[in-house]
């Protein structure tokens, strides 16, 4: 066996390890050693430690503030950023419940980032589509002036370049033939009766034949039969109105002729930013087949009537076409900056720090004079929308900073946190003056009544087992409803099938607390859906689909759906840029309040599983 030499130096330092271990294990596991000899020190720490053994072995579940989804019962690192976890419990703690107080390590991870509120005088810069067209008040008419038939057309298709005095078709006019002929018989007598030869020359005179045609026809003495028509002036042909072998009056349209050294250069503006635009305002503009160009013009003309299905409004600008490029019929892309955005000095903040639903508008602002970063969300009122930035209407003060990159990271933190955040009801402290009593949605109804709750917030509860037929037939036939108006189709009789499926759902068959779920989405359910069967236009027919889904969904939510997922879509243009939701069964947009006009716009907000997959779960 070999032999261990151990120096007196070793020896000594083990003894002194032996005996702390000893000292911490008394202090340790002493029932009362420990908290008496730190009363004096830390009475705070010990009361603290007193309660943590009165409560018993510690629960605390851990999270990543970055990653909500996280949850562990021990501390560690985040395996998907590898951030340090955090208690759970601990992001609920704090003097101001609606505080958000996050870490340093969050903040840098996140990459959050701030930016100042501050006045200033908005401008707005506007793109806009649009093409070269024919000036209307340079289009000319040629008309005959004088009856017969067209024996031949010189200019015969769309575009032609006409200058005046150009022959332009051939006209064999009896009626001019016997004009020529008394013409003829009043020259040979023209010494004994100059009247006569004055007034069939004026005849001649009035079906425009000018005074070199007419001493022509005398000096040969014979009848023209086929005539000439002259332009009247020089342009383009912008359209034929007659074809070789038609008969003709005097003042038929032969050609409608335009003038191209002016054109219109037509716009599109959305409804939103038709209010910016006045008259006079500058506008750049370039079209793709001279590109490097810009062209400079002002706007002359603004339409007043609104474009019902597209939802623009024409504007108008002139230019200046000597040389020809600019030929109607081109597709432009004009820029105008508008300084009709606010009424002075307005407060702005960048696009990134907004988060909305639709119906809510939300910030997180950072606290001022606070060792860590402490957010809170704040409600406001969004004025127009610029380019990159928001005009703010309520709910800010100029010098106050506002979270714009990082700002889901932040509202993720404070929904794990349990603070109020964009999906979660806020109080009227929270939102600075602007209240929200409950979880409901404005009717946009006739009757404003506030009818459907919001798919925010709902508990679950289980349908009746006995009705489940019923609530398949219901779902179904609300999906076919939406199905008709994503295609463009007025439709009475599904909305006469949804309300068949909800008159056939026995109430009695609900338990106390579901019961009064049912009833409450039941009666808007019933109401919109004879309003839908009732309504004359498609337009009216949307407008009431908006509160049936609204009373859907938290139908859905309530007691889940029948067997498959459904999803909850979202528009934000519909109900007049309100924002409005649907239900469908698969997760591609297919939007039932414009059709096919903006099919594909909108959102899957979120998906509601079925019971079956809830209970699995």
């Amino acid at each position: 066996m070999r032999r261990i030499n151990i120096s007196k130096k070793e020896w000594i330092r083990g003894s002194l390890l032996v005996a702390a271990g000893l000292i911490v294990g008394a202090l340790v596991f002493s029932p009362s050693g420990s908290s008496r000899q730190y009363t004096h020190v830390h009475n705070s720490n010990r009361q603290d430690r007193d309660s943590v053994q009165a409560e018993g072995p510690s629960e605390t579940v851990y999270t990543c503030s970055m990653h909500p989804q996280v949850r562990q019962n021990e501390p560690g690192d985040c395996p998907i950023c590898g951030m340090e976890l955090i208690p759970a419990e601990k992001t609920k703690q704090g003097s101001e419940p609606a505080e958000l107080r996050m870490t340093q390590a969050a903040i840098k991870l996140a990459d959050i980032q701030t930016t100042e509120v501050i006045k200033t005088h908005p401008e707005k810069e506007i793109r806009l589509t649009g093409k070269v067209e024919v000036d209307e008040r340079r289009i000319y008419t040629q008309a005959s002036h004088f009856p017969g038939r067209i024996e031949k057309l010189y200019v015969e298709f769309k575009g032609e370049q006409i200058e005046k005095g150009e022959v332009i078709a051939s006209i064999y006019s009896p009626e001019l033939i016997a004009a020529q002929e008394e013409l003829l018989e009043a020259s040979k007598t023209s010494h004994n009766n100059p009247e006569l030869l004055a007034a069939a020359r004026k005849k001649l005179k009035q079906w425009k034949l000018d005074s070199g045609q007419i001493a022509a026809i005398e000096e040969r003495g014979k009848v023209t039969e086929h005539m000439k028509i002259r332009s009247d002036i020089s342009g383009v042909v912008h359209k034929q109105m007659v074809n070789e072998g038609d008969y003709i009056r005097k003042g038929t349209s032969l050609y409608h002729i335009a003038r191209v050294d002016e054109v219109w250069v037509t716009f599109d503006a959305y409804q939103e930013d038709v209010p910016m635009i006045d008259d006079g305002d500058r506008i750049r503009f370039t079209v793709s087949s001279m590109p490097g160009q810009t062209f400079t013009s002002t706007v002359t003309f603004i339409d007043p009537i609104m474009n019902e299905k597209s939802r623009v409004a024409r504007v108008r600008a002139e230019a200046p076409n000597t040389n020809g490029h600019l030929k109607p019929g081109m597709f432009a892309e004009g820029i105008l900056v508008s300084n009709n955005a606010g009424r002075g000095m307005e407060l702005v903040v960048p696009k990134s720090a907004v988060m909305w639903t639709g119906k809510r508008s939300v910030v997180y602002v950072r606290q001022p004079d606070r060792e860590r970063p402490v957010f809170r969300m704040r409600e406001v009122v969004l004025g127009p929308s610029l380019e990159k930035t928001y005009i703010i209407e309520e709910g800010l003060r100029p010098g106050e900073k506002v979270v714009t990159h990082g700002t889901f990271a932040v509202d993720a933190a404070a929904q794990l946190a349990g603070k109020p955040s964009m999906m979660n009801p806020v109080d009227k402290e929270t939102t600075g003056g602007h209240q929200h009593e409950g979880p409901t949605m404005k009717s946009s109804s006739p009757e404003g009544e506030k009818q459907a709750e919001s798919p925010e917030k709902t508990d679950v509860t289980e349908w009746p087992a006995s009705e489940a037929a019923e609530y398949k037939k219901l779902i179904e036939a609300y999906l076919k409803l939406k199905n008709r108006l994503v295609n463009d189709q007025k439709e009475a009789a599904q909305a006469g099938n949804l309300l068949e499926a909800l008159q056939a759902v026995d109430m009695k068959a609900f338990s106390a607390s579901a019961h009064h779920k049912w009833m409450k989405g039941s009666e808007t359910i019933e109401k919109q859906s004879r309003l839908i069967r009732e309504a004359p236009k498609l337009e009216e027919q949307r407008r009431h689909f908006i509160d049936l889904s609204n009373a859907m969904i938290s139908l859905v939510r309530s007691f889940r759906t029948p067997e498959n997922t459904l999803y909850v879509q979202f528009c934000p243009m519909a109900d007049d840029n309100q924002g409005a939701f649907w239900l469908s069964s698969e997760d591609q947009v297919r939007n039932p309040y414009y059709g096919d006009m903006m099919l594909t716009c909108g959102e899957v907000k979120e998906e509601i599983s079925s019971m079956e997959e809830v209970q699995r779960k």
